[in-house]
Protein backbone atom coordinates (compact mmCIF):
# COMPACT_ATOMS: atom_id res chain seq x y z
CA UNK A 1 0.00 0.00 0.00
CA UNK A 2 2.98 2.29 0.48
CA UNK A 3 4.41 1.80 -2.98
CA UNK A 4 4.54 4.65 -5.47
CA UNK A 5 2.16 2.77 -7.77
CA UNK A 6 -0.59 2.83 -5.17
CA UNK A 7 -0.65 6.62 -4.95
CA UNK A 8 0.52 7.45 -8.43
CA UNK A 9 -2.66 9.19 -9.73
CA UNK A 10 -2.93 11.58 -6.79
CA UNK A 11 0.82 12.18 -6.68
CA UNK A 12 0.96 12.89 -10.39
CA UNK A 13 -1.88 15.36 -10.11
CA UNK A 14 -0.05 17.25 -7.38
CA UNK A 15 3.17 17.21 -9.36
CA UNK A 16 1.34 18.55 -12.40
CA UNK A 17 -0.09 21.36 -10.30
CA UNK A 18 3.36 22.12 -8.98
CA UNK A 19 4.69 22.34 -12.54
CA UNK A 20 2.14 25.01 -13.45
CA UNK A 21 3.45 27.34 -10.70
CA UNK A 22 6.59 29.45 -11.24
CA UNK A 23 9.62 28.20 -9.34
CA UNK A 24 12.63 30.21 -8.22
CA UNK A 25 14.93 27.81 -10.00
CA UNK A 26 14.85 24.35 -11.55
CA UNK A 27 16.86 22.70 -8.77
CA UNK A 28 14.31 23.65 -6.09
CA UNK A 29 11.44 22.33 -8.22
CA UNK A 30 13.19 19.01 -8.70
CA UNK A 31 13.86 18.82 -4.95
CA UNK A 32 10.13 19.21 -4.23
CA UNK A 33 9.29 16.46 -6.71
CA UNK A 34 11.83 14.16 -5.12
CA UNK A 35 10.37 14.86 -1.66
CA UNK A 36 6.89 13.98 -2.89
CA UNK A 37 8.07 10.71 -4.38
CA UNK A 38 9.70 9.85 -1.05
CA UNK A 39 6.46 10.50 0.80
CA UNK A 40 4.56 8.34 -1.68
CA UNK A 41 7.01 5.52 -1.10
CA UNK A 42 6.93 5.88 2.67
CA UNK A 43 10.57 6.99 3.04
CA UNK A 44 11.11 8.58 6.44
CA UNK A 45 13.07 11.73 7.00
CA UNK A 46 12.50 15.39 7.73
CA UNK A 47 10.12 16.59 5.01
CA UNK A 48 9.99 20.17 3.85
CA UNK A 49 6.87 22.31 4.20
CA UNK A 50 6.10 21.71 0.53
CA UNK A 51 6.37 17.97 1.13
CA UNK A 52 3.99 18.13 4.09
CA UNK A 53 1.44 20.00 2.02
CA UNK A 54 1.80 17.44 -0.78
CA UNK A 55 1.46 14.55 1.64
CA UNK A 56 -1.69 16.08 3.14
CA UNK A 57 -3.17 16.46 -0.35
CA UNK A 58 -2.40 12.81 -1.13
CA UNK A 59 -4.03 11.67 2.14
CA UNK A 60 -7.08 13.84 1.48
CA UNK A 61 -7.42 12.26 -1.95
CA UNK A 62 -7.35 8.80 -0.38
CA UNK A 63 -10.00 9.73 2.17
CA UNK A 64 -12.25 10.75 -0.71
CA UNK A 65 -11.57 7.51 -2.54
CA UNK A 66 -12.23 5.48 0.62
CA UNK A 67 -15.63 7.10 1.07
CA UNK A 68 -16.60 6.30 -2.50
CA UNK A 69 -15.45 2.70 -2.20
CA UNK A 70 -17.48 1.79 0.87
CA UNK A 71 -19.22 -0.86 -1.19
CA UNK A 72 -15.88 -2.56 -1.83
CA UNK A 73 -15.13 -2.58 1.90
CA UNK A 74 -18.58 -4.03 2.57
CA UNK A 75 -17.94 -6.77 -0.01
CA UNK A 76 -14.63 -7.72 1.62
CA UNK A 77 -16.34 -7.88 5.03
CA UNK A 78 -19.10 -10.00 3.49
CA UNK A 79 -16.53 -12.49 2.15
CA UNK A 80 -15.30 -12.93 5.74
CA UNK A 81 -18.84 -13.50 7.05
CA UNK A 82 -20.75 -16.77 7.47
CA UNK A 83 -22.96 -15.74 4.53
CA UNK A 84 -20.15 -16.46 2.04
CA UNK A 85 -18.26 -19.61 1.19
CA UNK A 86 -15.99 -20.57 -1.72
CA UNK A 87 -14.76 -24.04 -2.64
CA UNK A 88 -11.07 -23.10 -2.52
CA UNK A 89 -9.81 -21.36 0.68
CA UNK A 90 -6.85 -19.89 -1.21
CA UNK A 91 -9.28 -18.40 -3.71
CA UNK A 92 -10.97 -16.57 -0.83
CA UNK A 93 -7.73 -14.80 0.07
CA UNK A 94 -7.06 -14.05 -3.58
CA UNK A 95 -10.55 -12.64 -4.01
CA UNK A 96 -10.17 -10.19 -1.14
CA UNK A 97 -6.89 -8.98 -2.59
CA UNK A 98 -8.50 -8.66 -6.01
CA UNK A 99 -11.30 -6.49 -4.65
CA UNK A 100 -8.77 -4.24 -2.93
CA UNK A 101 -6.70 -3.92 -6.09
CA UNK A 102 -9.51 -3.68 -8.64
CA UNK A 103 -12.23 -1.94 -6.72
CA UNK A 104 -13.00 0.12 -9.82
CA UNK A 105 -13.92 -3.07 -11.71
CA UNK A 106 -16.17 -4.20 -8.88
CA UNK A 107 -17.92 -0.83 -8.84
CA UNK A 108 -18.51 -1.08 -12.60
CA UNK A 109 -20.16 -4.47 -12.13
CA UNK A 110 -22.28 -3.13 -9.28
CA UNK A 111 -23.44 -0.16 -11.34
CA UNK A 112 -24.39 -2.47 -14.21
CA UNK A 113 -26.52 -4.61 -11.88
CA UNK A 114 -28.25 -1.57 -10.40
CA UNK A 115 -29.08 -0.37 -13.92
CA UNK A 116 -30.57 -3.74 -14.85
CA UNK A 117 -32.34 -4.70 -11.63
CA UNK A 118 -32.85 -1.44 -9.77
CA UNK A 119 -32.72 -1.72 -5.99
CA UNK A 120 -30.94 -4.81 -4.68
CA UNK A 121 -30.25 -6.22 -1.25
CA UNK A 122 -26.58 -6.41 -0.34
CA UNK A 123 -26.66 -10.21 -0.54
CA UNK A 124 -28.23 -10.17 -4.01
CA UNK A 125 -25.76 -7.58 -5.24
CA UNK A 126 -22.80 -9.56 -3.94
CA UNK A 127 -24.25 -12.80 -5.35
CA UNK A 128 -24.21 -11.11 -8.76
CA UNK A 129 -20.92 -9.25 -8.62
CA UNK A 130 -18.47 -11.37 -6.62
CA UNK A 131 -18.67 -14.46 -8.90
CA UNK A 132 -18.31 -12.16 -11.92
CA UNK A 133 -15.14 -10.71 -10.41
CA UNK A 134 -13.73 -14.23 -10.21
CA UNK A 135 -14.81 -15.06 -13.78
CA UNK A 136 -13.33 -11.84 -15.19
CA UNK A 137 -10.01 -12.58 -13.48
CA UNK A 138 -10.12 -16.35 -13.92
CA UNK A 139 -6.37 -16.66 -14.57
CA UNK A 140 -5.61 -15.58 -10.98
CA UNK A 141 -7.45 -18.49 -9.39
CA UNK A 142 -7.17 -22.26 -9.16
CA UNK A 143 -7.45 -24.23 -12.42
CA UNK A 144 -10.21 -26.36 -10.87
CA UNK A 145 -13.91 -25.64 -11.08
CA UNK A 146 -14.93 -23.01 -8.52
CA UNK A 147 -18.17 -22.98 -6.55
CA UNK A 148 -19.30 -19.88 -4.67
CA UNK A 149 -22.10 -20.08 -2.11
CA UNK A 150 -23.96 -17.01 -0.83
CA UNK A 151 -26.72 -17.11 1.78
CA UNK A 152 -29.55 -14.58 1.82
CA UNK A 153 -30.66 -12.97 5.05
CA UNK A 154 -34.27 -14.03 4.55
CA UNK A 155 -33.38 -17.65 3.81
CA UNK A 156 -32.11 -19.64 0.86
CA UNK A 157 -29.30 -18.47 -1.35
CA UNK A 158 -27.31 -19.41 -4.42
CA UNK A 159 -24.36 -21.58 -5.38
CA UNK A 160 -22.66 -20.28 -8.51
CA UNK A 161 -20.53 -22.62 -10.63
CA UNK A 162 -17.51 -21.28 -12.53
CA UNK A 163 -15.93 -23.79 -14.96
CA UNK A 164 -12.32 -24.86 -14.60
CA UNK A 165 -9.56 -23.18 -16.58
CA UNK A 166 -10.35 -25.36 -19.63
CA UNK A 167 -14.08 -24.63 -19.56
CA UNK A 168 -15.20 -27.90 -17.96
CA UNK A 169 -17.99 -27.89 -15.38
CA UNK A 170 -19.65 -30.82 -13.64
CA UNK A 171 -22.79 -28.79 -13.06
CA UNK A 172 -22.96 -27.52 -16.65
CA UNK A 173 -22.43 -31.03 -18.06
CA UNK A 174 -25.18 -32.45 -15.85
CA UNK A 175 -27.68 -29.76 -16.84
CA UNK A 176 -26.90 -30.24 -20.53
CA UNK A 177 -27.27 -34.01 -20.20
CA UNK A 178 -30.72 -33.55 -18.63
CA UNK A 179 -31.76 -31.15 -21.39
CA UNK A 180 -30.64 -33.58 -24.11
CA UNK A 181 -32.37 -36.51 -22.39
CA UNK A 182 -35.61 -34.53 -22.04
CA UNK A 183 -35.64 -34.02 -25.81
CA UNK A 184 -34.86 -37.69 -26.42
CA UNK A 185 -37.64 -38.74 -24.04
CA UNK A 186 -40.14 -36.67 -26.00
CA UNK A 187 -39.08 -38.38 -29.23
CA UNK A 188 -38.83 -41.95 -27.96
CA UNK A 189 -41.24 -41.90 -25.06
CA UNK A 190 -38.60 -43.64 -22.94
CA UNK A 191 -38.04 -41.67 -19.73
CA UNK A 192 -35.91 -44.14 -17.82
CA UNK A 193 -32.64 -42.34 -18.62
CA UNK A 194 -34.23 -39.00 -17.77
CA UNK A 195 -35.40 -40.19 -14.37
CA UNK A 196 -31.90 -41.48 -13.64
CA UNK A 197 -30.47 -38.06 -14.45
CA UNK A 198 -33.08 -36.39 -12.25
CA UNK A 199 -31.98 -38.62 -9.38
CA UNK A 200 -28.33 -37.80 -10.07
CA UNK A 201 -29.13 -34.09 -10.06
CA UNK A 202 -30.98 -34.50 -6.76
CA UNK A 203 -27.92 -36.12 -5.19
CA UNK A 204 -25.69 -33.42 -6.63
CA UNK A 205 -27.94 -30.67 -5.26
CA UNK A 206 -28.03 -32.31 -1.82
CA UNK A 207 -24.24 -32.54 -1.82
CA UNK A 208 -23.94 -28.82 -2.62
CA UNK A 209 -26.47 -27.94 0.08
CA UNK A 210 -24.40 -29.84 2.62
CA UNK A 211 -21.03 -28.60 1.36
CA UNK A 212 -22.10 -24.97 1.71
CA UNK A 213 -23.65 -25.44 5.16
CA UNK A 214 -27.28 -24.74 4.31
CA UNK A 215 -29.41 -25.86 7.24
CA UNK A 216 -32.96 -27.16 6.85
CA UNK A 217 -34.48 -23.95 8.19
CA UNK A 218 -32.40 -21.88 5.75
CA UNK A 219 -33.84 -23.51 2.65
CA UNK A 220 -31.96 -25.05 -0.27
CA UNK A 221 -29.73 -22.87 -2.46
CA UNK A 222 -30.45 -22.22 -6.12
CA UNK A 223 -27.75 -23.72 -8.34
CA UNK A 224 -26.64 -21.36 -11.12
CA UNK A 225 -24.09 -21.52 -13.91
CA UNK A 226 -21.97 -18.38 -14.18
CA UNK A 227 -23.28 -17.81 -17.71
CA UNK A 228 -26.86 -17.64 -16.36
CA UNK A 229 -26.00 -15.44 -13.41
CA UNK A 230 -26.64 -12.06 -15.07
CA UNK A 231 -30.38 -12.75 -15.29
CA UNK A 232 -30.53 -13.17 -11.50
CA UNK A 233 -33.27 -15.85 -11.67
CA UNK A 234 -33.95 -15.62 -7.92
CA UNK A 235 -35.09 -11.97 -8.22
CA UNK A 236 -38.83 -11.66 -8.98
CA UNK A 237 -39.44 -10.02 -12.34
CA UNK A 238 -42.09 -7.30 -12.68
CA UNK A 239 -45.30 -8.49 -14.38
CA UNK A 240 -45.58 -7.76 -18.08
CA UNK A 241 -48.04 -5.03 -18.97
Amino acid sequence: MNSISAVQPAALLILQQANTQPAENEDKTEEKKADLVQVANGISGEPSKETMRAAFAVNAAFIDVDEKSQLVSDAIAFIDSDKFKISDPIAKLMLKGLLSEKGWQFMQLANQQYEVHGGLTRESLFALTIPQMVAKNRELFTDDEIEIGIKFKDGGGVVVFIPDSEGNSTYRDLVRAISDEEIAALVTGNKEGLFQLYEEFGRFSAAMTKAFDYKEDEGSPMLIDIDDLASAPWIPKPPRS
